[in-house]
């Protein structure tokens, strides 16, 4: 064979000088060319494609692991908001339950129903935020019961909050009532002469006597019996000196045979406010004070607005 047919391969042994010769025929080397090369290249594409693989892999790995997590941090928060739902709407069944005692207590009226009972319409809430790629099902449904159930809190909320306007406003109401209403003893003393028909001390007939004589010492304090405006302090006939208060509401209180008085017509008092001294000025047979309560013009017995 031609030399010019062949290759010649010579590998050295280093060291000792040792070497070794490999002849390949020209025409075999280049089938073995042939043949390696495609193996060559399905070696090279294959180790393309498992480290593709390979960083593909690592990637969804990541990935897995964040969706691990967040999935940990949103059954994590689904379970507090949870909790948080509940204990709002314990302490909203107390509130209720609280107003409509207090109602009661007011004489006002009662609505029946719970925030359970509120009804809702319309699309599921969450719909237009939630997919099913962005949470799984399970986790949708939860938040979306949560989500109505706050919106039922926010109605009964509201509600509430209304009904205590309402309260309030009433109660503020029936409290200007009741510091305009005479309610306490304008002095302590003993009753000497009730509301009613009674013989005269002066006369000896019968007839009406329209307040409360309340005995005590001379000089002794007689306070408002509520809030009100003075619109006479002054001598006036049989009743010696005398103070009247307006009280509004139709409400007015006379504090009469006074040996002093302390305020002046047009004063502002309010209750439990001292007026004058107690004495026996007038028409009076000794010290004490006529006291008299009048209602839409009318005298009433003052008795009935003794409360303490």
């Amino acid at each position: 064979m031609d030399v010019k047919d062949q290759y010649t391969l010579v590998l050295f042994r280093t060291g000792n000088g040792v070497h070794r010769k490999l002849v390949i025929p020209v025409k075999q080397a280049k089938w073995i060319l042939l043949l390696l090369a495609p193996m060559a290249s399905a070696l090279f594409l294959g180790a393309l494609a498992a480290i593709s693989l390979y960083l593909v892999n690592m990637h969804n790995i990541n990935n897995y692991g964040k969706l691990v997590r967040k999935n940990h941090e949103l059954e994590k928060q689904v379970s507090f908001f949870s909790r948080r739902v509940a204990d709002l709407h314990d302490r909203f069944a107390g509130l209720q339950e609280s107003n409509a005692r207090i109602k009661v207590m007011a004489n006002l009226v009662v609505t029946p129903g719970t925030v359970g009972t509120v009804s809702l319409g319309g699309p599921d809430p969450l719909a237009a935020e939630l997919t099913v790629s962005s949470i799984d099902a399970e986790h949708k449904r939860q938040l979306a019961a949560m989500h109505r159930e706050l919106q039922r809190l926010e109605i009964g909320f509201n509600r509430e909050e209304g009904d205590l306007k309402q309260l309030s406003a009433h109660l503020k109401e029936r409290q200007t009532l009741l510091n305009f209403t005479p309610s306490v003893w304008p002095v302590r003393g003993w009753i000497s002469s009730r509301f009613g028909y009674r013989v005269s001390p002066f006369t000896g007939r019968r007839e009406m006597h329209k307040g409360l004589d309340i005995v005590n010492r001379k000089g002794t304090p007689v306070v408002v019996t509520a809030d009100g405006r003075v619109v006479f302090a002054g001598y006036k006939h049989g009743y010696g000196k005398m103070v009247i208060v307006d009280h509004g509401f139709d409400k007015l209180t006379k504090y009469g045979h006074l040996s002093k008085i302390s305020v002046h017509c047009g004063d502002t008092v309010t209750r439990g406010q001292e007026l004058g001294k107690l004495g026996s000025t007038g028409r009076s047979t000794g010290p004490h004070l006529h006291y008299e309560v009048v209602v839409n013009g009318k005298a009433v017995d003052p008795a009935d607005y003794l409360l303490d």
